[in-house]
């Protein structure tokens, strides 16, 4: 039984180790963004301590100059806590709303003004809204409720430290960097762990099994060393 608990907690621990966690700070290179029917959208394009990365904007108002830079602090979106202070419901329909467009086939246009609205009911009044981004910014609303909390655990905030930024020209060239949004795959949930851990455990049960049965296959009989009658 030994054999089995030394595996499972190698396997394990090999495969928390291999899980890709945030740092708690980055520096981030801000190198441009797409442009959907005329509007920013993502991707938004990053170089992130020195890893190219796309992640989609949460702040409407704020801006970004090519080859800025700036820190910030990375938090999973369940601590609610960023820019906009303490928002956990629009901070959950926000990673909705990106996962809408990562795995839905949602407008690209449209994922970035709701995400924009959630924190800005201004964006409602200007150009780019639309009927498809009120459809979003609506569903992800109603959804946050039903949406159950591992669903959370890949997205994570860039949040900017003030006065960390550097302009490409000078410091009149930007102003205080947006906060944006991130997707991190390949972080299984604490459940699947269990599960997998329990698999291993069958598995290292029936390893342990062949062996002893190999090993009384290729041990010699003991000498008969009983007297004769």
């Amino acid at each position: 039984m030994r054999f089995c608990r030394a595996l499972v907690l190698f396997f394990l621990t090999g495969l928390i180790l291999s899980v890709p966690l945030p740092a708690e700070t980055v520096h981030m290179k801000f190198l441009g963004h797409a442009n959907t029917d005329g509007y920013p959208s993502y991707p938004w394009y990053f170089e992130i301590n020195g890893v190219k990365t796309d992640l989609i904007c949460d702040t409407f108002n704020n801006t970004n100059v090519k080859g800025e830079t700036w820190d910030a602090n990375v938090t999973n979106i369940l601590s609610g806590q960023g820019l906009f202070g303490d928002k956990l419901k629009h901070y959950k329909a926000a990673a909705i709303v990106f996962s809408f467009e990562l795995f839905d086939g949602a407008n690209a246009h449209d994922a970035q003004e709701a995400i924009w609205a959630l924190f800005d009911h201004g964006v409602m009044k200007t150009k780019g809204w639309d009927a498809g981004a009120l459809a979003i910014y609506n569903a992800a609303l109603a959804a946050v409720a039903k949406t159950p909390l591992s669903f959370y655990q890949n997205y994570f905030l860039y949040t900017p430290i003030p006065g960390t930024q550097k302009c490409p020209k000078d410091a009149k060239s930007c102003g205080t960097p947006q906060e944006f949004i991130g997707y991190m795959p390949g972080v299984p949930e604490p459940s699947t762990l269990v599960l997998m851990g329990t698999g291993i455990l069958g598995l290292a049960a029936i390893i342990r099994k062949k062996m002893t049965r190999a090993a009384a296959r290729h041990t010699p009989p003991a000498p008969n060393t009983a007297r004769r009658a």
